[in-house]
């Protein structure tokens, strides 16, 4: 191929080849401008307008005043001056593992298990966000909840923490909890003492106190049943002894004889003959039928 066809080639592809859009100098600014002012809008936008998630509300700060109205979940408008703070209105779990420094009535130290589950209400957020900056967890739910557990510890003896009296401890911590905490917006919906760890010979101990305990009231049960039977017994005895006695002064001359005729009456060997009124009886011996005299 001779270079002029060659060039009339390149020339026929190129014609054929799309061409770029031209534009004007004006088009160019005017594209520029809008892209400018469609990021402006995008940022500027945003600052009237806060989003909360769901299970949370939000506390609107204007340069360090709080406001009272609480932003709840979805879009809402604002002003762009003014920050929202996102706080969490769901319940929630804290759990504390192996609480130590917990002493018993008699001074004793035993380590505990806990947990308390909570939330947030959603009209004191603002009291809340105004009096507690940070973690309200650790400024106001652990220390009231430490405080009160170990004050009611210390009431009890660690037999009974250990035996029988984690339930009513229980339920005193979150009782006096819910007291201090609901009225300023953190509401204590359940308290748990999920375990007491005692040392390993104190555990001994009381579980032998136990064991003897349980055998001294078995013994006491095992006496009681005894002392029952031997009344009963007692009691039986005396009866037997009345019903003789009154049996024997009901016994006469004329009911033993009664009971004598009627014992023999219906032997054809004897002959029964009474004699006059109260004069006694005659009795014969008649001999067997057969037999000659």
């Amino acid at each position: 191929m001779s270079g002029i066809d060659s060039d009339i080639l390149r020339e026929k592809i190129k014609e054929r080849m799309p061409k770029p859009p031209h534009f004007s100098l004006g088009a160019t600014a005017f594209i520029a401008t809008a892209i400018i002012l469609l990021l402006l809008l995008v940022l500027v936008g945003g600052s009237f307008i806060a989003i909360i998630p769901a299970g949370h509300v939000g506390v609107q700060d204007r340069f360090g005043v709080v406001s009272d109205t609480v932003l709840s979940p979805g879009f809402n408008l604002k002003d762009p001056l003014t920050s929202v703070h996102q706080m969490n209105t769901q319940t929630q779990q804290i759990e504390y593992k192996q609480v130590t420094g917990t002493l018993t009535r008699e001074g004793l130290e035993i380590n505990l298990d806990s947990s308390v589950l909570w939330h947030l209400d959603p009209a004191k957020a603002p009291d809340i966000f105004r009096s507690v900056r940070g973690d309200y967890v650790d400024t106001k739910l652990t220390p009231s909840f430490m405080g009160l557990l170990r004050a009611e510890i210390k009431k009890y003896t660690a037999e009974d923490i250990y035996t029988n009296k984690s339930t009513e401890i229980q339920a005193d911590v979150e009782k006096q909890l819910k007291m201090e905490l609901d009225r300023t917006g953190i509401i204590i919906e359940r308290v748990w003492l999920r375990g007491i760890f005692l040392p390993t010979e104190l555990q001994v101990a009381i579980t032998t106190k136990q064991q003897k305990q349980q055998q001294a009231q078995q013994m006491q049960f095992t006496i009681q049943q005894s002392e029952k039977e031997a009344e009963r017994l007692v009691i039986e005895a005396k009866g037997i002894a009345e019903a003789n006695r009154i049996k024997g002064e009901s016994v006469t001359p004329t009911l033993v004889s009664w009971e004598f005729v009627q014992a023999i009456k219906n032997n054809p060997n004897v002959l029964y003959v009474p004699i006059g009124s109260g004069g006694g009886e005659v009795l014969f011996n008649l001999p067997a039928p057969g037999l000659k005299s």
